[in-house]
């Protein structure tokens, strides 16, 4: 694959993530029923839930992870992807290149933990958790980060 394809799927993946912010934040992510009071919950909603349950640490981590980090990786590589070709900061690109690389492995954490939350939270009519259409939009926010950063090679910067 040439540089340019790469650098476009790169652009796109970037351009969409943008996109995918909007309704992975806006949608529900999760439906919580316990003792049938049904709540549906946007990853904001969930923070707020954590917090209000006295669970400060963990909603801070929460909202990081999931609202906070998805938008600094995608504000990262808009602006690698605006800078291409230009020796501007290229020692810089390079490092937020790598950190790019080394948090995107953990970037599926949130959906893991719904997944195996929704698995153990079944417990009939007392409590159970549903995933909702949101946690695909933030599925797909989170894989076209990590497409983004992973067709945008290092060497690409120094061009």
């Amino acid at each position: 694959m040439t540089d340019s394809v790469r650098l476009s799927l790169a652009q796109g993946f970037t351009i969409t993530g943008f996109i995918l912010y909007i309704p992975a934040n806006i949608l529900p992510v999760m439906t919580m029923t316990i003792a049938g009071d049904v709540e549906h919950l946007t990853v904001l909603g969930g923070v707020e839930e954590l917090a209000n349950s006295g669970l400060m640490p963990i909603a801070t981590l929460v909202f990081l992870a999931s609202i906070v980090v998805p938008f600094l990786k995608l504000l990262s590589l808009a602006w690698m992807l605006l800078l291409h070709g230009t020796s501007s900061y290229q020692p810089h690109r390079t490092k937020l290149h790598h950190l790019l690389h080394q948090i995107g492995t953990w970037s599926m954490i949130d959906i893991f933990l719904l997944a195996v939350l929704a698995a153990v939270g079944q417990l009939g009519a007392l409590a159970s958790v549903q995933a909702e259409v949101g946690v695909f939009f933030f599925a797909g926010l989170i894989l076209c980060t990590i497409f983004a950063a992973d067709l945008y090679k290092t060497e690409m910067i120094w061009c």
